[in-house]
């Protein structure tokens, strides 16, 4: 992404598009309501929303105002705001241990009910949806055992990532390469 120099009203905005898309690029919103948020007019909305998608860091869905947060704006967003890296957010990864602590477990849980909500507005053919749902499945499952086993975790998340990623829920698949990548 080229350096922008974005006014505190593009930031605010940016920021809240960030906030309520939860960060993930698949996500519509109306830029009026972003900009209702911020106490702006439907006018003044419109107008820092074009600056946005000028820039890249929004893209437009629809012609009656349907805006979303671009890859570029989710960096700039993370960037502002002085977000976690995906390694941090983690800070666990799977690495070589067999089984899982309590702390790898919760950690496991936070990213999986992430997923679980977002897997709504994956859009997956009926077919990927149910394997994606199967290893999430999996997963629980695992994680109510008194040993979760590391390796059958792994595989799962491998899978989740790939599903992740051929569906542009990008951010989704960074966490979990973060957490499957030694």
């Amino acid at each position: 992404m080229n350096q922008v120099d974005i006014d505190q009203k593009c930031q605010d905005f940016l920021l809240e598009l960030y906030k309520q898309t939860k960060g993930d690029p698949a996500v519509q919103m109306s830029m009026y309501d972003i900009g209702a948020a911020l106490g702006m007019e439907r006018d003044a909305a419109s107008r820092v929303a074009e600056e946005l998608l000028g820039w890249q860091l929004a893209e437009i869905r629809t012609l009656s105002g349907g805006i979303g947060i671009s890859q570029d704006g989710i960096a700039e967003a993370q960037k502002l705001s002085g977000s976690l890296t995906a390694a941090e957010e983690i800070g666990f990864k799977l690495g070589k241990a067999t089984v899982i602590d309590e702390d790898g477990r919760r950690a496991i849980e936070e990213i999986t009910l992430d997923l679980k909500q977002r897997t709504g507005s994956l859009a997956l053919e009926f077919d990927i949806l149910n394997e994606f749902i199967a290893d999430l499945k999996t997963i629980d499952a695992q994680l109510s055992s008194p040993n979760p086993k590391a390796a059958i975790l792994r595989q799962c998340f491998q899978s989740l990532k790939e599903t992740a990623e051929k569906a542009g829920a990008l951010e989704s698949a960074a966490k979990i390469k973060m957490l499957i990548d030694d």
